[in-house]
């Protein structure tokens, strides 16, 4: 993190408040996105654990109960959503757009 470019550390700032908006509501200080910075994860990977999140909260709803992660995570794997991810990603798009691309596809039964 130390040798990031104040232009990028303001990117992955914006990242970090977009995938911790569910997390940190109305606090400018907030323990998870401050971790984050520390640990500076690459964006990928924080991108993907975004949509496996929001997979998860979708199919937890559509079975009427927490299917849990070690589920949703299998599902992400078994179904091709990870392979999905993998070619959908860019830095340039927005979580909510790659998630739409992703989980797209499977909708249309594909």
């Amino acid at each position: 993190m130390c040798d990031m470019r104040q232009q990028d550390k303001v990117e992955y700032r914006r990242l970090l408040d977009e995938i911790g908006s569910d997390y940190c509501k109305g606090n400018p200080y907030c323990l998870f996105k401050e971790f984050l910075v520390s640990t500076h994860p690459s964006r990928r990977l924080l991108v993907q654990l975004k949509c496996v999140d929001k997979a998860k909260f979708e199919w937890s709803e559509k079975a009427g109960k927490d299917i849990g992660w070690d589920e949703t995570l299998k599902k992400w794997m078994a179904d091709g959503f990870a392979l999905k991810f993998s070619s959908s990603y860019s830095d340039n798009k927005s979580v909510r757009d790659i998630f739409r691309e992703v989980t797209k596809s499977q909708e249309n039964g594909k």
